[in-house]
């Protein structure tokens, strides 16, 4: 099946990107993520330690350079839970 999509110009260049990372067409890249989302999650196969890490480098990658870390009060349980909590 054959399908033309208009892409938002910034998912286009995630897509690219990605392609690129892998070292693939975009279109072989497009079809394995269509691919690999459109199986249920209970057919999914399980991830190898590797692909695991990939991924997670992969959205690493996908925040923008220069972001700084939250600090540890921005996480703490003080600042998560607030009385609005209680109401």
């Amino acid at each position: 099946m054959t399908i033309m999509v208009e892409l938002p110009p910034e998912i286009e260049e995630r897509f690219l990107a990605q392609a690129r990372a892998r070292g693939v067409s975009v279109g072989a890249y497009v079809q394995e993520y269509l691919t690999r989302s459109s199986q249920p999650i209970m057919e999914r196969p399980k991830l190898s330690v590797e692909e695991v890490n990939r991924i997670l480098d992969e959205a690493a990658d996908l925040v923008p350079a220069g972001v700084p870390p939250l600090s540890d009060e921005a996480v703490s349980r003080e600042n998560i839970y607030t009385r609005e909590d209680e109401w």
